[in-house]
């Protein structure tokens, strides 16, 4: 059991976590609950609680309705939601087998905390609908930050998104899709007293604190840019002119020794994010799910278009490590973060970086440590992007929070 703690003026977050072992005896409150309520309740001290986010592994989703009326009786939070993930992430490790709870509460005056459900329903006339969006996403519009999680067997991120980035243009949504279950229904998402095995939640805040969102990829590029010429769906028929499998096949001879040794980590496929995409970090990495020898196709993990600008990539640690310490640099030299939420990928953790609690760690040494921290594994992770949101996959999407700067930084000072 942790207790980081952070501060900054008034504001205050607190971070805890446990993996107790066993059940709780019948009718009684589930000990994990209690005792990470318990020690949030002491990490915040006296006063109110505005928000209480939780995550917990598949081993404790069927008991996610009494761990959320725990919490929510114990801590008594003005917003309290919850989300089921294959792993956790708490402030200090990252808890990739057997069961555990991690949590992360804020004390938050002058923030707007406005929760929202999200209905698979809604989103075919709140796409188009700048009114229909305003009603499904309260206090979405100017937020500083959005959280966003989804059941991805139920919901369609990627068509939220696109309301977002449609109606409510430069706000930033961070988050991930719950990953505790590979078919519908196994996941769960609460909001409050809502708890469900599908849909998915948003939390918009507003007010009194700022948000540094990065997006570190886990994949690079490799050989040239190539450009869809024929596409069917999810089908790439034709690059540079050619039959897709014969053009790629092309520009795997042509990879090093060491970029084809990375290629037993699997090939993917990235689309740009942004127009002038050029180089890691620019691009939406898609799984490559297999190719069509007869059509000479490759099928893709996403609709594609036609005269689109996509490179090949390979998954590689040495670089997914290396970009996530560049673009957290920055962060040494602002004020010290009150809280951060850490979004990875299922790929990423132990197995892929061949030691444990890497991403986190590299938060937390970024940060200066002791930093409160929590999140998940995801089955798609949430961020921005050359100032739109998107669903990615193999990277590590974090949100740093802090109170209004009250002050010019030395480096903003004529």
């Amino acid at each position: 059991m942790s207790i980081p703690r952070g501060a900054v003026a008034t504001m205050r977050w607190a971070a805890a976590e446990s993996r107790r072992e066993g059940s709780a005896a019948p009718g009684a409150a589930p000990a994990e609950a209690v005792e990470v309520a318990e020690a949030l309740a002491a990490g915040l001290g006296e006063g109110p609680i505005d928000l209480v986010l939780a995550f917990m592994t598949a081993d404790l989703t069927g008991a996610a309705e009494a761990i959320a009326e725990t919490m929510r009786r114990r801590l008594a939070p003005g917003c309290f939601a919850a989300t089921s993930g294959g792993s956790v992430i708490g402030a200090t490790r990252e808890y990739e087998s057997g069961p555990a709870l991690t949590a992360i509460a804020a004390r938050l005056p002058g923030v707007e905390v406005k929760p929202f459900v999200l209905a698979s329903s809604a989103w075919r006339a709140a796409a188009d609908d700048p009114a229909e969006f305003a009603r499904h996403t309260p206090g979405a519009a100017g937020a500083e930050l959005v959280l966003l999680f989804t059941d991805p067997f139920s919901l369609d991120a990627d068509r939220v998104l696109y309301a977002f980035n449609r109606h409510a243009p430069g706000v930033r949504v961070v988050g991930g899709a719950a990953s505790a279950g590979a078919r519908p229904g196994a996941n769960v998402i609460a909001l409050n007293d809502w708890v469900a095995h599908e849909g998915g939640i948003g939390i918009a805040l507003a007010g009194a604190l700022r948000a540094d969102v990065v997006v570190s990829q886990g994949c690079r590029p490799v050989g040239p840019p190539l450009q869809v010429t024929k596409v069917d769906t999810n089908m790439i028929l034709e690059l540079d002119g050619q039959p897709a499998l014969e053009r790629a096949e092309q520009v795997l001879r042509g990879l090093s020794e060491s970029e084809r040794e990375m290629l037993k980590h699997g090939l993917y496929v990235g689309r740009p994010a942004k127009g002038d995409a050029s180089g890691r970090g620019d691009y939406l990495i898609r799984n490559l799910m297999g190719a069509d020898r007869d059509r000479g196709a490759l099928a893709v993990a996403d609709r594609m278009a036609a005269r689109e600008r996509v490179r090949l990539h390979v998954r590689d640690a040495a670089t997914a490590l290396e970009d996530l310490e560049l673009l957290l640099a920055p962060q040494e030299f602002d004020s010290q973060a009150a809280g951060a939420l850490l979004f990875s990928c299922n790929g990423r953790g132990r197995r892929f970086f061949g030691a444990p609690d890497r991403d986190i760690t590299t938060l937390q040494a970024a940060l200066g440590g002791d930093v409160p921290a929590a999140g998940f594994f995801c089955a798609g992770e949430i961020g921005p992007v050359g100032g739109r949101n998107f669903v990615h996959g193999h990277t590590a999407s974090i949100a740093i929070v802090r109170g209004p700067r009250t002050t010019t930084p030395a480096s903003e000072k004529p």
